[in-house]
């Protein structure tokens, strides 16, 4: 059964809900499309209106993985497009919710000027583009637009993507930019932003092998959130979250961890939700994930799983319980 969430102030939300499709555990949905530009309009449709929407790249992740504390900033959907023109179903979504201003994150490389001139003529009269010279100064423009409201930063590896989408939700909900690194050190423009910020905290995600210690000199009372790769990295930073209070778990989201879009179109839901996004092995779920999902179950009114069959299959999402 479909739900319909609107996303007000302070994210108060109302869910009705699911049918039961499983007797021993909480029930299922799917948010699925064609592919990941339609999964993403899939997540959207849970707004029922929004002035704002956060326009990212489906086809790579670095100047991406910053976009979840923005959009929830603005109780925005997070839609991807593609490099030189949005996909039809998101324009219709766009036009469907009433957005009339749009966030670009990243330069014409990535989201082409033809994107501009698009969404223009499809009725969207504001379009900000938030683009640095790389992905680490896109990473700290972001972090200006969202501000530092919370005192707390949160630091990533931006060269690969898992650990940034599991602490994305995080970031958004306790509105903490993500500030993307280099694994061996804090590259100038991040180190640069974070000495003027000053932030109280910082949350680092990821072990020492995606973001040394040296890379975190610099940082506010640092928490560190890693583990020996990205599922044991996930799972620390869902308990991190459920002890601190930040998710509920009663929506958890579950998507894979072997590519990026599906977990970042659901990050910015998931923060709405005050739920996390739980990345798992499409194929074979690790121990650590089966009892990350199992330790948490008797919270869950609903698993929202985000990609279709071949991105993420019901057999895997049955292993997770067994």
């Amino acid at each position: 059964m479909k739900k319909t969430i609107v996303l007000s102030a302070l994210f108060a939300l109302s869910l009705p809900f699911a049918q039961v499709n499983a007797a021993e555990n909480a029930p299922t949905y799917r948010y699925a499309g064609e592919n990941r530009f339609d999964t993403s309009v899939a997540l959207a449709d849970e707004w029922l209106e929004s002035d704002v929407a956060v326009l990212a790249t489906g086809r790579n992740y670095p100047d991406a993985l910053s976009a979840t504390p923005l959009a929830a900033k603005h109780e925005a959907p997070l839609l991807l497009t593609d490099t030189k023109s949005v996909p039809s179903k998101v324009l219709a979504k766009l036009k469907d919710l009433g957005v009339t201003k749009v966030y670009l994150i990243g330069g014409t490389g990535v989201i082409s000027a033809d994107v501009e001139t698009q969404l223009k003529n499809n009725g969207v009269k504001t379009i900000v583009r938030i683009a640095g010279n790389d992905r680490y100064e896109t990473s700290v423009k972001v972090a200006k637009e969202v501000g530092m409201n919370s005192g707390t930063l949160v630091v990533a590896s931006g060269q690969n993507y898992p650990d940034a989408l599991s602490i994305a939700p995080v970031a958004g909900i306790i509105q903490a930019p993500i500030l993307l690194t280099r694994s061996t050190d804090l590259p100038g423009v991040v180190k640069t932003y974070v000495k003027s910020a000053n932030a109280d905290y910082s949350i680092v995600a990821g072990g020492s092998s995606v973001v040394s210690a040296k890379a975190t000199e610099t940082l506010p009372d640092m928490v560190r959130l890693g583990g020996s790769n990205r599922y044991t990295t996930n799972t620390q930073i869902v308990d991190f979250a459920v002890e601190e209070g930040i998710y509920d778990m009663d929506y958890p989201f579950i998507a894979t961890g072997a590519d990026f879009p599906d977990a970042l179109s659901a990050s910015a839901l998931a923060a709405g939700l005050f739920n996390g996004v739980i990345l798992t092995d499409p194929n074979e779920p690790k121990t650590t994930t089966k009892e990350t999902v199992q330790f948490y179950s008797d919270l869950v009114e609903e698993y929202q799983v985000v990609g279709g069959e071949k991105a993420l299959p019901d057999s895997t999402i049955a292993k997770l319980f067994q």
